[in-house]
Order: structure tokens, then sequence, then C-alpha cells
């Protein structure tokens, strides 16, 4: 693509047990070391679901993680929904582990319809929680998200560095949603240039959230750079595959499409 990227690349876990046979799953520790072995960043989950890998050793997974260009913690699904003690313990995790970003999904702050009404007074001390321990919440946009984006940040404010929450765009999440024109990437990445910390990077086909590797969808990538180059962009972009195989070499082959 002969493209210089402004920001550093990582990669999520998730990956590594999503979708897969008990037998072909790894631990959040393998999966860092493999993530880390090919110089990228590195998102942790905690676990996806009942009899999945979680994190057993938070001294060493911060050890693994440690030379990593960054790390963040995305938020578990047994917290996709609004339950502040639980988002708390996240928040405690993030920081122990070293992870400067915790992400979450809308529902995890009561986001389920336009018409819902979050605690708003909560989700401040949330984010002030947050900020003691050196975190930086990130609320991710699902498909046709706008409307929750624009909720929080209209009602907690939109500086992330006073308000200690920005936005992660979600680049595939992004390409399958109606709510943003007849360029919902771009769209998504301009309307919110001025709270973006965090990306995640995958790709679809228009219809489903595939989670493919960059190149191996419909998605204009060259745009997509381009896009990001143009607002300066700098933050962490999440490689989030699901992907059978050896997912190291899959991530390799990604980085390489983007920096190529």
């Amino acid at each position: 693509m002969n493209a210089r990227l402004g920001f550093p690349l990582g990669a999520s876990v998730e990956g590594f047990f999503y979708d897969r046979a008990p037998e072909e799953r790894v631990s959040v520790l393998a999966a860092a070391r493999g993530i880390t072995s090919i110089g990228l960043g590195v998102e942790l989950w905690r676990y996806r679901g009942e009899g999945d890998p979680g994190i057993s050793d938070v001294e060493e997974l911060r050890k693994v993680c440690a030379e990593a260009p960054f790390v963040s913690l995305h938020a578990s699904s047994e917290h996709w929904n609004w339950d502040p003690e639980g988002l708390m313990d996240e928040i405690s995790l993030a920081g122990a582990l070293g992870a400067r970003t915790l992400v979450l999904h809308k529902e995890s702050l009561g986001l389920i319809t336009p018409s819902s009404r979050p605690d708003i007074p909560a989700i401040r001390r949330l984010a002030t929680a947050a900020r003691a321990v050196g975190v930086m919440i990130a609320l991710e946009n699902g498909r046709d998200s706008m409307w929750a984006l624009d909720l929080i940040l209209d009602s907690l404010g939109d500086d992330p560095r006073e308000t200690n929450l920005g936005i992660c765009i979600d680049v595939g999440h992004a390409n399958i949603s109606q709510d943003a024109g007849r360029q919902p990437i771009i769209n998504y990445l301009e309307r919110y240039r001025g709270q973006l910390i965090h990306l995640h990077l995958h790709d679809n086909r228009n219809e489903r959230d595939d989670h493919l590797p960059p190149g191996a969808g419909a998605i204009d990538w060259r745009m997509v750079l381009d896009t990001l180059a143009r607002i300066d962009y700098s933050g962490p972009g999440v490689l989030e595959i699901h992907s059978g195989g050896d997912l190291v070499q899959v991530l390799q082959r990604a980085v390489d499409f983007l920096r190529g």
C-alpha cells in the first residue's frame, strides 16, 4: 500500500480464543507473548465466557507486555451491561496491568437504545476513578451507534483531557453502519477526530461483522489510512482479527499489508 503509518499497531488477544475449539485456545499470557514477539502492542481481555482462558497472573502478564508499544484492556463480555461495580473491577485490573486505555461497548454504560437514560454522574465517577490509576476510558462504536457516542459526549463534554473519556472507532463496525452516509468510515473518523484516542482495525464484506484481516474484505484501506493521516491520528491501532490457524502469522501479514 506504500502507506506510512503515523500510529503504533497492536493486536487483541481475543482472536486467540474467539470461536476456537477448546483444544485450540491458549492462555491470555501465551497470546500476549505471541503478539509481543512480532513487536505489537497488546489489547487484553479478562475472558470471553465460561471456560475460556482468563488473566490468572497479573504480574507475569505485566512483565510480558512491558516492552510493548502500548497496552490496553477491553472490558469482558460479562460487563457488556450497566454494572458500575464490575466496571470498577475492570478499571482496577487495567491499572494493575499497566494498560493506559479501557475500551467499553455502549451497553457497558447503559446505552441500549436512543431512548436510554444513562447514569451520567456515575459515569463521571468511573472516569475519575480511571484517571486516578492512569487509565482513560474509550467508548467504542458498534453498528449504527453515533447516537450513543453523541449522547455521552454531549453529557460529559467533548475534551478527553478534561473528561478522561474518549472514543474508540472500530473501523469494521463503522463500515457496516447505516447512520453515517455513503462513506461511513470517513464520517465516523472525522466526526470524532477531536475525541479519537483508540482504533480497532479489521475488515468485512459490507454486511456482517466478519473481523477479517485488513485487505481480505471490501474496506478501502488506502482511504482509511489517508483519513487517519489527514486528521493527524497518532494513538493506538489494534488489529481485532478472528481467524483460524496460526494467528501470529495472520497478524504479521496484516501488519505487512498496512505498512507495505
